[in-house]
């Protein structure tokens, strides 16, 4: 019988340290790529709920002036009685820069979110329109990025 001879191999136990080394490289690349993603992800999640703040506002004041029936009501100077999301009145001031802070209660969550935005409303009147102009910065201060809103009301009844 012809027996083939026996290569007796080495037994390799484990990796090598360049096997360790290439692991641990690809490894730390996907975390610090993660880690990116994070702070942007964050960054992006804080400019939506400022977005959210200030429609919120302007939704508020803009349509009440549209459901408002007696056009003397909107006035084109001193405040403008608005009502609240909580049936309270608040009145804001027109032509002056002015803060606006809301606070709700989630009874489910027992969360209390409350945000502010500064805001200058004008109201012009000519002839028969009246021009809103709301311009709304989410926070305190108007540093940021301010949002302009515009709406005309008509008064109907005067022809």
């Amino acid at each position: 019988m012809n027996r083939m001879p026996i290569i007796k191999r080495k037994m390799r136990r484990g990796f090598s340290l360049m096997e360790i080394i290439l692991a641990l490289l690809v490894v730390s690349i996907g975390i610090v790529a993660v880690i990116g993603l994070l702070g942007t992800s964050l960054d992006g999640s804080a400019k939506a709920h400022d977005d959210l703040d200030v429609v919120s506002f302007s939704d508020l004041v803009l349509n009440y002036c549209h459901s408002v029936t007696d056009w003397n009501d909107i006035s084109t100077n001193g405040t403008m009685l608005v009502p609240g999301y909580d049936g309270s009145t608040n009145a804001l001031p027109i032509g002056s820069l002015a803060q606006f802070k809301v606070q709700d209660f989630n009874f489910e969550n027992h969360h209390q979110h409350l945000y502010t935005v500064s805001y200058i409303l004008d109201i012009a009147e000519f002839r028969n329109t009246k021009e809103i102009t709301l311009r709304v910065w989410p926070g305190l201060s108007t540093n940021g990025s301010e949002r302009i809103f515009y709406t005309e009301i008509y008064n109907w009844g005067k022809k």
